[in-house]
């Protein structure tokens, strides 16, 4: 399978390429820079490998929630090469793709990632991961204020720069956490993969940003 990855949700402009299970990626810190390296770095990492974006059997795009900007900039990238190779997009929770990321990295199974959402708000999910080493959503992501994050039990970690930004403000204890984990390409290949086996692929025209704030998407 030939796939194509990308999160612009953060402050990383993270990408990665699979090529019958070989990976190729890049990620770099750079906010607010996304917009100026995203299609440059598509490119390259295409050519690297001397493939074109026809030659894809998919595209993946961090979908959100994160930054605003970030999150549409990966949604009007993903339309145009869509649009323009006539490829299925997939689209993949920016949360769970550092959910992914945590478990790839530090072998953590079960974990609440809790970002900055700015304006005293934070995005969040619960994240377990299964037997296939997929992690899966355990609930629902949600936007709320630091005070209401909980974890399902106290055995769970927390995983996201809400954990530090937020530290005094949420009630739950984690057992450890880590609050560096930002969404990395290379972890939603694997996410991907998975929905693309199910048939879990839509069309260019369809890709939608996930604000998570009702008052944002309606706008």
């Amino acid at each position: 399978m030939k796939l194509l990855a990308f999160d612009t949700s953060s402050a990383a402009c993270s990408i990665a390429l699979s090529i019958d299970g070989e990976i190729t990626s890049h990620h770099e810190i750079a906010p607010m820079q996304q917009a100026k390296l995203l299609l440059p770095l598509l490119s390259t990492v295409l050519k690297t490998k001397n493939i074109a974006v026809s030659d894809l059997d998919a595209i993946a795009f961090g979908c959100g929630p994160g930054s605003f900007t970030g999150v549409r900039i990966a949604v009007s990238v993903a339309q145009g090469l869509g649009y323009a190779a006539e490829k299925p997009l997939i689209a993949v929770s920016s949360l769970a793709a550092i959910a992914q990321a945590a478990y790839q990295d530090l072998g953590w199974t079960q974990f609440v990632v809790a970002v900055d959402a700015r304006i005293h708000e934070v995005y969040w999910g619960a994240y377990e991961v299964q037997q296939n080493q997929l992690v899966k959503l355990i609930g629902k992501e949600q936007v709320s204020r630091p005070e209401e994050v909980t974890l399902p039990s106290s055995t769970w970690c927390g995983v996201g720069n809400a954990w530090e930004v937020y530290r005094s403000l949420i009630p739950a204890q984690p057992v450890s956490v880590r609050t560096d984990c930002l969404p990395h390409a290379a972890a939603i290949l694997p996410l991907a993969e998975e929905k693309f086996r199910l048939g879990e692929v839509i069309s260019a025209a369809d890709a939608i940003p996930v604000y998570l704030r009702d008052d944002v998407a309606k706008k």
